[in-house]
């Protein structure tokens, strides 16, 4: 028992002691960059003797190293070395002195007789400035952003005929030269395929690079992005291959891997406003070497189900689909319930700007009631526009982005229509970033009817607020105008709007405040706004973000003290 209590504290003894490297008189990124130089802060208690002596000896020139990258070139340096029996010791004092700041900054593009606009502003972007400290790492990161501009260019031989640091330590200055010879523009040569799955045209739309035209690596890029995202298949391979003289081109060959003819997607979920959901649906990517897909979808709850089928043709460019549907929708809310037909033909293009167009014809036959008296059966033709977008930076959580869609619709009474009405839509929804893990997230949403009797417009097509995603703190399509029992009946038109802010708190969490305010109308004098504040948890979860919300709504009368609202979806 005494020898495992002697061998215990020894072995204490060893693991107490360590190695120590110790630095001061500079600021703690400098001790860092040092550190990360110095081979003897890598060694060990048991490191041999002499190999501590010899890597202390040579730590001078490698705290010099250090400190010369960063702009300190006057450095002194008082060191000791302690050594025992169990461990050794380091010590650094250093005195950086006046650090070396940039004299003159020369930078040059030669890209012969017309000027390349995207490396001029290639140079414009580096750090490197008369009477900034001299950062050896900028002078780096603005060559290699030169060079990839211009490989990103097409001047495959471009290179740099002068690069210089000239270091004048007495003086407290240096000098930069850099000048860059593109050398000749390549341009575009013959794109070729490698694949088995489409028709050779089909394939060929998606290419928007014509033979000569001058080399851009975003052209390829989007080429790329457009087969990867067609869904058609699972690897793209580009190989390039620039050719020097007489040709100076890049012809480009893509090996397309087919993917999956057949994908399937199930799911569940939750949210306060219609309860547990199911989702199920299958896709064929492929159903012929045209192109076609054809898919089936079909979402369940207590509040909402749908099934629907969808055929698609591709067009002429890449994302531009000629779709046919055909779909049923149940709904049974507190404020109507309807049974809706519906069956169409769409055209829908990505457009260059990143917004996607949809025009359409619909035929929608309804059967519905909506309040206490009202209810009837409603058949339209509505031909419509609309436009959707979507950018972020960071999902699930993003911290600069926004989502917006717009719509407008219509149909005339006697061209199978059973009414006349013009309607447009539109929402919005912004994400900000505003200090370190803190975002602003506002969002939008109006929409206006022009139509003689609202009760001509069957409940599907009307306008009510209240919800998880709508106004807060009241429930699911609470909102609108009413019957003279009081039954929400929805309205002609629709203002609502949000603001929330959230603020991380931990890794995958963050807690959120907000207000919401909006109803649903028919004259604007009538206009009465609900409004709803509270708080509420998120937890970015592998499945997405998770909110859970206690919502207080603010109107006299309102049916509800509070009310909890759980929603699962992307921010944007």
């Amino acid at each position: 028992m005494q020898l495992v209590s002697v061998s215990v504290l020894w072995l204490g003894g060893i693991y107490a002691a360590q190695a120590e490297v110790s630095i001061s008189g500079v600021e703690p990124p400098i001790r860092d960059n040092i550190l990360a130089y110095l081979r003897l802060d890598d060694e060990a208690c048991d490191a041999p003797d002499w190999r501590v002596r010899r890597l202390f000896a040579d730590s001078e020139k490698e705290i010099r190293e250090a400190l010369e990258v960063v702009g300190f070139y006057n450095i002194e340096i008082e060191k000791t070395l302690k050594t025992g029996d169990t461990c050794w010791q380091a010590n650094f004092a250093i005195t950086p002195g006046k650090p070396v700041v940039l004299r003159n900054v020369s930078i040059e593009i030669d890209s012969g007789v017309a000027q390349d606009a995207e490396l001029e502003n290639a140079t414009r972007k580096c750090a490197l400035h008369p009477g900034d400290v001299l950062q050896h790492a900028n002078y780096d990161a603005c060559r290699r952003r030169i060079t990839r501009v211009a490989e990103s260019r097409g001047y495959f031989a471009a290179e740099f005929i002068e690069r210089r640091i000239d270091v004048y330590p007495n003086k407290y200055a240096a000098d930069i030269t850099l000048l860059f010879a593109t050398g000749p523009r390549y341009v575009f040569g013959e794109t070729t395929f490698d694949q088995e799955v489409l028709d050779h045209d089909l394939v060929e739309r998606f290419v928007r690079i014509t033979p000569g035209e001058p080399y851009d690596a975003e052209l390829v890029r989007r080429l790329q992005r457009d087969l990867v995202s067609s869904a058609y298949f699972d690897q793209v391979v580009f190989t390039r291959n620039p050719r020097g003289e007489p040709y100076f081109d890049v012809p480009i060959h893509i090996e397309l891997t087919p993917g999956k003819k057949m994908q399937y997607n199930a799911g569940i979920g939750y949210a306060t406003d219609v309860g547990p959901k199911l989702r199920f649906g299958v896709l064929n990517r492929r159903l012929n070497s045209a192109g076609h897909q054809a898919e089936f979808e079909a979402n369940w709850s207590k509040v909402i189900s749908d099934i629907g089928v969808t055929y698609r043709i591709p067009l002429d460019k890449p994302k531009d689909w000629f779709t046919m549907d055909v779909g049923y929708k149940i709904e049974d809310n507190d404020s109507f319930n309807s049974n809706l037909f519906t069956t169409g033909v769409q055209r829908i293009q990505k457009r260059d700007n990143g917004w996607i167009r949809t025009m359409f014809l619909d035929l929608r036959l309804e059967d519905y009631e909506a309040g206490t008296f009202d209810d009837g059966y409603s058949k339209l033709l509505t031909p419509g526009i609309s436009y959707a977008f979507v950018e972020e930076d960071f999902p699930p959580r993003p911290l600069v982005g926004h989502r917006s869609t717009a719509l407008a619709r219509g149909a005339v009474e006697g061209l199978i229509s059973d009414t006349s009405f013009l309607q447009v839509y539109g929402n919005t929804k912004w994400v900000f970033k505003l200090w370190p893990g803190g975002r602003l997230l506002p969002r939008a949403e109006a929409g206006f009817t022009m139509i003689d009797e609202l009760d001509t417009l069957p409940a599907s097509v009307r306008f009510f607020a209240g919800g998880d995603t709508s106004v807060r703190g009241y429930s699911y399509n609470s909102l609108g105008p009413t019957d003279p029992l009081g039954a929400v009946v929805g309205g002609e038109n629709l203002l609502v709007g949000s603001v929330e802010i959230d603020q991380l708190i931990a890794d995958n969490w963050a807690l959120a405040v907000f207000i919401d305010s909006g109803n649903a109308y028919n004259q604007i004098k009538e206009f009465n706004a609900a409004t709803g504040v509270g708080a509420g948890i998120r937890w970015i979860s592998p499945l997405g973000p998770i909110r859970f919300d206690v919502a207080i709504p603010l109107e006299e009368g309102a049916p509800d003290d509070y009310r909890i609202h759980i929603t699962l979806g992307p921010d944007l």
